[in-house]
């Protein structure tokens, strides 16, 4: 049975920002003005106070009203919304929240690792900037002044509010004993998903405060979609760019080209490692070596040379040695659908495949189609493909979101 989801938002565009995570898992969603009544039969529910530009007394009590008119029995999770550069009454509407509520315990994880909000030392960061020091600390409206999540929220509580290191995350160490209110660091989406696990290990009543991240990690742990799959062997700067945006929430396994030319080494262990990765539900990429460090092309280049190919060889050598093992991978494999990069590569991977062709779903991006394919050995795959110096620095993970949503295909 599907679970049913209250969140409350300070503003329009963050109430469907974190509505459209309920949506794209096929979960019916309201988003509610406060103040108006919550249709029956509305599934899940997204209340917006629009209250992020009032003063603080004024935002805590419009909140607290809202609040006040949900029977909050008739939902499995209660989320406070934040926005992800802590803008706005932060911890005035999160208080008012959890005293309507009568939370149990009180997490405070407002990462949002796929935009580069990130926590570290309980200071909030942009891009690994502490927001104090960004423009963000300038907005005419409500400019950030404090970017410490303990500080933030130990002005509103009389009670202790516990502070919970990245390696604490990451060693599993909660001292959930310690008290009611806790806030995190979170660099990654597993690192929410090991705090969202943790907390609800407890077995307590739990009021969420974080971003359309934590909502889209807890509904990620209630049903899990399976890890999409990239194949990249693009040596375009722009490719090189969006690889190392992925890199910190994405597995990425590099083929080494040279050494396979120069038979050192095999593509069975590579192949194996993706097969691994993704059956433990990690987004995974496999990339040829020189897609991650452009160093690498001139290494392949000569351990081509060795063997009399000019480099147009080589790098159709690469597109048959990056099919060969797709192939293999989804064979092995269950993906929620596979990104491609460059013509060569995704040509690669179709023919490996044996598909007929395919049929267009949508354009999830300007450049970026998104198709189902049509015969072959991967009838119905989902593919999303992207020429090489093309896309956002975030492509990759927008395409993986974007292959896992459950109104495509």
């Amino acid at each position: 049975m599907a679970k049913h989801y209250l969140i409350i938002a300070d503003d329009f565009t963050g109430a469907n920002d974190t509505g459209v995570q309920m949506c794209r898992r096929g979960l019916l969603t309201s988003v509610i003005f406060a103040g108006k009544a919550i249709p029956e039969e509305s599934g899940s529910v997204v209340i917006d106070t629009e209250s992020r530009g009032m003063t603080p007394e004024e935002a805590a009590k419009v909140t607290a009203g809202a609040a006040k008119s949900v029977d909050f029995a008739s939902y499995d999770y209660v989320i406070k919304k934040v926005d992800s550069t802590l803008r706005g009454n932060v911890a005035e509407e999160s208080k008012a929240v959890d005293d309507a509520y009568g939370s149990e315990l009180v997490i405070f994880a407002p990462a949002l690792p796929a935009l580069g909000r990130t926590t570290e030392g309980g200071i909030h960061k942009l891009n690994g900037v502490r927001l104090t020091e960004t423009e963000i600390a300038k907005d005419p409206r409500k400019p950030v002044r404090e970017d410490n999540l303990q500080k933030i929220l130990q002005k509103v509580y009389q009670e202790a509010v516990t502070y919970v290191s990245l390696d604490q995350v990451r060693k599993k160490e909660f001292p959930f004993d310690a008290g009611r209110v806790f806030v995190f660091d979170a660099k990654t989406d597993v690192d929410l998903r090991t705090i969202i696990s943790a907390a609800k290990k407890t077995g307590k009543k739990v009021l969420w405060i974080g971003t359309a991240a934590i909502a889209d990690n807890i509904m990620e742990l209630e049903n899990p979609t399976l890890p999409a799959l990239g194949i990249v062997a693009s040596v375009s700067a722009v490719t090189n760019r969006q690889l190392h945006m992925a890199e910190e929430n994405t597995t990425l396994v590099q083929i080494p080209v040279h050494h396979i030319l120069d038979g050192s080494v095999t593509l069975k262990p590579y192949v194996d490692q993706v097969v691994e990765a993704l059956g433990r539900g990690e987004d995974t990429i496999l990339l040829s070596s020189s897609s991650y460090d452009r160093a690498e092309m001139d290494k392949s280049a000569e351990a081509g040379k060795k063997l009399g190919m000019e480099i147009w060889e080589v790098s159709a050598f690469v597109q048959k040695m990056m099919g060969q093992a797709a192939l293999e991978i989804l064979s092995r494999a269950d993906v929620s659908g596979v990104f491609a990069t460059g013509g060569d590569t995704a040509m690669g991977l179709m023919s490996y495949l044996e598909s007929d062709g395919s049929t267009i779903l949508s354009e999830i991006t300007v450049g970026l189609p998104m198709m189902k394919l049509v015969g072959g050995k991967k009838d119905g795959l989902k593919v999303v493909t992207k020429a090489g110096a093309f896309g956002e620095e975030d492509a990759i993970l927008f395409a993986f979101r974007k292959l896992k949503e459950k109104n495509f295909g």
